[in-house]
């Protein structure tokens, strides 16, 4: 009935520096696309849901539903969450309704080698630094991304250029993180057209793409300054 694109541990390279890493999953019907398995020829915006873990100091997962973003947190304490009557759950709804804001002053710059071949993105980022925005950027992409749920603002932009291909993966991580964010209100480019990553359609299992994801007038920003027309 479904297909399930699952990154089980998204950040392995960065998992021996005990830093945050996360789980990624996609979920399609699987008459979505044109093929048997619902996958190929759909695209991100024909996701039943998806859903990001976060395995950091505490264990939190985003979860597209039909009304928004919410967030659940897992083993609060080692007894569980406490409820308002004083009992204890294994997971409590920690954040409802998740909204990204459409301004931000947090940037993640990933791929920044890409920016000297690519012009715009390096003027991008010296807009950020001359504007003194906050970098939070760990090389995870799921704590980069999933920043955004906490601080309700954010963005992430990862171009690509000639000897700096793409690297994140269509349906196993664009396409979850773009639903999540675009349900909270944020915006996502494809870093080629402009247009949103929900909207490029899976030609290949393990394709691959550019990505710009978080709030919606930085998003703007980046397709201005890359040219993303």
């Amino acid at each position: 009935e479904y297909t399930i694109c699952w990154d089980p541990l998204d950040g392995s390279s960065i998992v021996d520096n005990n830093w945050a890493v996360g789980t990624i999953i996609g979920v399609w019907g699987s008459k979505s696309g044109k093929g048997d398995d619902g996958l190929l020829g759909a695209t991100g915006r024909d996701q039943v849901t998806s859903l990001v873990a976060l395995y950091g100091p505490r264990t939190t997962v985003a979860v597209a539903l039909d009304d928004g973003v919410y967030e659940f947190s897992y083993g609060c304490t080692p007894e569980g969450c406490m409820l308002e009557d004083g009992t204890y759950e294994p997971w409590i709804c920690s954040r409802a309704k998740i909204e990204v804001a459409k301004d931000c002053r947090i940037f993640s710059p990933a791929n920044l080698r890409a920016a000297k071949e690519v012009a715009g993105y390096k003027r991008l980022v010296e807009h950020y630094m001359d504007d003194k925005y906050t970098l939070r950027y760990s090389g995870g992409l799921v704590p980069d991304i999933y920043q955004q749920f906490t601080k309700n603002q954010g963005v992430f932009a990862n171009p690509t250029s000639d000897s700096s291909p793409a690297k994140l993966r269509l349906a196993f991580e664009a396409a979850p993180f773009g639903l999540l964010v675009e349900k909270a209100g944020g915006k996502t480019s494809d870093g080629v057209t402009g247009g949103s990553i929900l909207d490029v359609e899976i030609t290949a299992v393990d394709q691959r793409t550019a990505l710009c994801i978080g709030s919606a007038n930085e998003v703007d920003r980046f397709n201005e300054y890359l040219e993303c027309d």
